[in-house]
């Protein structure tokens, strides 16, 4: 339950990196399940390095089954396959979004159809999917990095405010600050201090959390996906 070296160095100048393991381990003793494992928490971290995040997308909180949360935000390890039926909503809206930043569907779009549509265009699968996004350089990374039930979930925002505080700091220091891709009402808490951090608006870019179809895309505008903004300013394509 460690971050790798290079984390820990570009967190250091902010963040008294021992103590902060000290106060996690305290933390989720008090909870009889942590979600996701310990040793889990900061997978994402150790897929990408300081020197590649090129984006940093927030979600909100893990996924509230073990079976799911993998450390890696939005990326539900239970979905092997387009056609896996999810237990919540956003990896369906996620590929639906996808699709439609290629003109290859619009809001209207049945998920069953976006599901034929992705195998017709041999899209490969969820894990191929977020493995090129970290290669990628993306830092998928949720405001909570921890949930253990729902009448706990103010207290691990809380806890992780510490973290994402000397996190944003830290991007200040590299060679060239990332975009910031906030998801959600939680995720956009953090424009604030990231404004403070970097003070470049230019690089946040704001939508509705996936798990909201209605927020995330927009049935008055059927062909307006999120990811083509985040395709244009980011460089690489997400597809």
């Amino acid at each position: 339950m460690r971050l790798p070296a290079d984390w820990e160095k570009l967190l250091t100048p902010v963040l008294d990196v021992r103590a902060f393991y000290n106060e996690l381990e305290r933390f989720i003793k008090q909870f009889s399940q942590i979600i996701p494992e310990k040793e889990k928490i900061f997978s994402v971290f150790h897929r990408v390095p300081p020197h590649r995040v090129c984006c940093v997308l927030y979600g909100e909180d893990p996924y509230p089954r073990l079976t799911s949360a993998n450390g890696v935000a939005f990326w539900d390890e239970e979905i092997r396959s387009w056609d896996d039926r999810t237990a919540g909503n956003s990896m369906k809206n996620i590929l639906k979004a996808l699709l439609v930043a290629r003109g290859l569907a619009t809001y209207h779009t049945p998920i069953a159809q976006c599901r034929e549509i992705a195998r017709a265009h041999g899209l490969k699968s969820p894990a191929d999917l977020f493995e090129r996004w970290l290669q990628n350089g993306a830092l998928l990374v949720n405001v909570a990095l921890t949930f253990s039930s729902n009448k706990d979930k103010k207290q691990h925002f809380l806890f992780w405010h510490e973290f994402h505080q000397a996190l944003i700091q830290s991007f200040a220091s590299l060679p060239e600050q990332p975009y910031f891709i906030l998801w959600g009402k939680k995720a956009q808490n953090l424009e604030s201090r990231i404004l403070k951090a970097l003070n470049q608006p230019e690089r946040i870019i704001k939508s509705g959390h996936p798990t909201f179809i209605h927020q995330f895309l927009n049935a008055e505008q059927p062909a307006y996906s999120p990811f083509k903004e985040i395709e244009q300013k980011t460089g690489f394509s997400w597809l």
